[in-house]
């Protein structure tokens, strides 16, 4: 739930339980106050009663009006003078709420319970009117309330998003920083200039790294290149003894390895840093056609059989990603067989699956794709599977692994929007 949505949600209930208990403390006071004002009226009475028995020695009649009663009643005990709430029939059994005061005096040598009635229909008319209006007061507010939410705090929070939505499109490759908004929000200008200057400074580590990367690799080649040229000339030399060959023979290997893991960081790098963006439609079945050919040599030294079961389709990707993808994938489908095993390829329009026999992997299945978990006891650098999840992850290919009948399967799922199915 968006932040103004949250802020919107607990103005708007504490805004309703504010005015709830204020509508319950509104209503007991009018009631109160015009209680107090019928009371008021029936003292009035009260005081012409007395009035009349002073002047005259007796009680004034007793009077039955629709929205006034007076009656007495002879009583050997007084009681106490008190106001009371109660109802009466009126007009055919028509029940409606009194205000009656009760108290006693003395006429003509008799003491008399004296009631006077008010009705207070007209009074709770009055305060039903009130409450109604009061009411309709709120309702107006709590609707005012949720559009001015609803509306001005969208308004209000716009910087905000635009600032969000331009970090969230912030990509290394354009090397474009975010642009300056304008506000006039303290907070979110401050936001957007510290927002700016972060991607300001990962585009300046991003070039330093990147430079330091390109020129690392290039410094590195130099050397390997040498030694491996000087390790030509000293496994030809025929003066070099017997016992000589196999060390430099190692150390051959090593330094081919070492070229190899050079080579696979400043690949993996790179398609991290998105530097292969530029996208051609590849038509991926020729070109796993042409990496079997490749890998020929080392398909037959294994005597493996390999079974291709190919759709032609293009796939939006770099071209040179897509070899590297297939080669990586072949290569260890190859390295991590059983002689006389198997290999299966099967290309669907939505799909790669390769697929080899051989037996059960040694360490964890969930660490498969992380970088130099089987380079030390396999041959390979430990970067080629590490390269293929990263270029699925660049163009959002869903890859998996399995091992299901002493089979490894890897299967890479292609967004459908992301290619076009091409006629075989």
């Amino acid at each position: 739930m968006k932040l103004f949505s949250q802020y919107s949600r607990v103005n708007i209930l504490a805004s309703i339980l504010a005015l709830l208990i204020g509508s319950i403390g509104y209503y007991f006071t009018m009631r109160y106050v015009l209680i107090d004002q019928l009371d008021d009226t029936i003292k009035v009475e009260e005081a012409e009663i007395l009035d009349v028995i002073r002047t005259r020695g007796q009680l004034p009649p007793p009077s039955d009006y629709h929205d006034q009663q007076t009656s007495y009643q002879p009583t050997a005990i007084p009681v106490k003078r008190h106001f009371v709430n109660t109802t009466r029939f009126i007009r055919r059994h028509r029940e409606e709420p009194y205000r009656e005061l009760i108290f006693t005096t003395s006429a003509g040598g008799r003491l008399y319970n004296v009631t006077i009635g008010v009705s207070e229909e007209a009074t709770e008319k009055l305060l039903g009117m009130i409450m109604s209006i009061t009411a309709g007061m709120i309702l107006l507010l709590l609707l005012t309330l949720f559009l001015a939410n609803r509306l001005l705090l969208r308004r209000l929070w716009q910087p905000f998003y635009k600032t969000l939505a331009g970090m969230r499109e912030f990509n290394l490759s354009s090397r474009q920083p975010l642009p300056i908004r304008n506000t006039t929000t303290d907070e979110f200008r401050s936001l957007d200039e510290v927002a700016r200057q972060m991607t300001g400074q990962i585009l300046k580590d991003y070039e330093m790294l990147k430079g330091f990367t390109d020129n690392a690799s290039h410094e590195m080649q130099t050397p390997l290149a040498i030694i491996n040229s000087r390790l030509d000339l000293l496994i030809q030399d025929h003066e070099l003894a017997a016992t000589h060959h196999r060390p430099i023979q190692a150390m051959y290997d090593a330094i081919g390895r070492l070229r190899q893991l050079n080579q696979s960081l400043l690949i993996l790098t790179k398609i991290e840093n998105n530097q292969f963006s530029h996208s051609t439609p590849v038509d991926m079945a020729p070109l796993i056609e042409e990496k079997l050919a490749q890998l020929e040599d080392p398909l037959r030294d294994r005597n493996l059989v390999v079974h291709k079961d190919l759709d032609r389709l293009n796939l939006p990707i770099n071209g040179y990603l897509a070899d590297i993808l297939l080669n990586n994938l072949l290569t260890n489908a190859i390295r991590h067989n059983q002689d006389g095993g198997d290999l299966s390829i099967c290309l669907r329009e939505s799909r790669l699956q390769i697929a080899n026999s051989g037996p059960a992997l040694s360490f964890d299945p969930a660490t498969i794709f992380d970088r130099f978990v089987k380079g030390a006891h396999s041959g390979g650098t430990g970067l080629g599977l590490a390269i293929v999840r990263q270029i699925c992850d660049n163009y959002h290919f869903s890859l998996s692994y399995g091992y299901i009948n002493q089979r490894h399967t890897f299967d890479i799922q292609f967004p459908l929007q992301n290619f076009d199915k091409m006629s075989g």
